[in-house]
């Protein structure tokens, strides 16, 4: 499938370089990224996250569910549903 953009993140806790580098994507306390933890979805349309990243260091089970949850929301995002869900 083709994307613009993958970022692999292995580790223990959130490398800043994705926030310094990405516009428009804002931090949470955590100094992760901010995003709906429902769907993933960040501030920035067509950009979803997950995981550690999100919540700080948790368990694989809850990244895995982050996971099945962007992947839900990106593909309502993808067949036209743009709005937020409820």
């Amino acid at each position: 499938m083709p994307v613009d953009t993958v970022v692999m993140a292995l580790g223990y806790q959130s490398d800043p370089l994705v926030l310094n580098t990405t516009q428009r994507l804002q931090s949470n306390s955590q100094g992760g990224i901010a995003a709906d933890t429902s769907t993933g979805r960040t501030q920035r349309p067509g950009v979803w996250c997950g995981g550690d990243v999100v919540t700080g260091a948790a368990t694989v089970v809850r990244a895995m569910v982050a996971g099945r949850r962007a992947a839900a929301d990106i593909d309502a995002y993808l067949r036209g549903n743009h709005g937020r869900k409820e």
